[in-house]
C-alpha cells in the first residue's frame, strides 16, 4: 500500500523527519518531556487555534443520514 503522508503526522511528516535528522539526541529528550512538541512542529497546535467550533457541525447516531 502506497500514500502520502498527513503533512501534520507526529510519526512520519517532513518537519518531524527535519528535526529528528537535525539533532536526534534533542529531538527524543523534547519529544519526551515537553508533550505539546511534536504538535508544535507539525502544526497541529496552530491548526487548531484557528479551528472555529461555530463551523463543526455533530451528527447525532440516531439521527438519520439520508
Amino acid at each position: 500500500m502506497f500514500g502520502q503522508s498527513f503533512d501534520k503526522c507526529v510519526g512520519c511528516s517532513r518537519p518531524v523527519q527535519e528535526a529528528y535528522l537535525r539533532d536526534k539526541h534533542e529531538f527524543i529528550i523534547r519529544a519526551c518531556n515537553q508533550p505539546d512538541y511534536l504538535e508544535e512542529i507539525t502544526g497541529i497546535t496552530a491548526m487548531m487555534a484557528n479551528i472555529n467550533v461555530d463551523d463543526i457541525e455533530c451528527f447525532d447516531v440516531d439521527e438519520d443520514m439520508n
